[in-house]
């Protein structure tokens, strides 16, 4: 399993959080490091992605994908890619649209700072619609009761599993979503 972090691009929570994975869910993830706010585009990170996905599929290992926040819109990318050989991809809390929201959440601003990750949620917009229903049965979304940064209108996927937990606040929603909601868990068969 592949999970890819915030706009902060940092790694060590996720670490933190997914350490113990393997022996409780037999899930074995890895963090990717994507550096958001590198002023490069989408290309590279995206091929970042797709290349480890290629190398776990010639190991014969089966791959779902985790994007966290920003990494939403490039893990949906990325199962564009690749979606024959995914099993399932979440998106935990990441604008998949602009939206309409305006002022601090408004996509403009969340965006202002990176070019892939706007270019990023831009090709998934264009890119959503040539999903199968097949290809949304492998989709699950998960957003907060109220996110002050990610309008929930961005992050859900029509024909996907759209869940919302009793959280309140944009990375504490991801964190427990992992942890103590399970959704993530659940949906990844564990």
């Amino acid at each position: 399993m592949i999970i890819g972090p915030g706009m902060d691009g940092k790694i060590g929570g996720l670490k933190f959080i997914t350490r113990n994975w393997s022996e409780k869910y037999n899930l074995f993830p890895e963090i990717i490091q994507i550096n958001w706010k590198d002023g490069r585009g989408l290309k590279p990170k995206l091929k970042k992605v797709t290349d480890l996905i290629d190398s776990f599929v010639r190991n014969g290992d089966s791959v779902s994908l985790i994007g966290c926040s920003a990494s939403g819109s490039l893990m949906l990318n990325a199962f564009v890619e690749r979606k024959d050989v995914i099993q399932k991809v979440i998106n935990l809390d990441g604008f998949l649209r602009p939206g309409n929201a305006k002022g601090y959440r408004s996509f403009d601003k969340r965006s202002a700072k990176s070019v892939a990750f706007r270019e990023s949620v831009l090709r998934f917009e264009k890119l959503e619609p040539i999903l199968t229903p097949k290809d949304r049965k492998k989709i699950l979304t998960v957003r907060p009761l109220f996110d002050e940064l990610v309008p929930p209108e961005t992050v859900m996927v029509r024909g996907a599993l759209n869940r919302q937990i009793p959280m309140v606040e944009h990375v504490l929603n991801i964190a427990m979503a992992l942890v103590v909601y399970d959704p993530v868990i659940k949906f990844l068969g564990a």
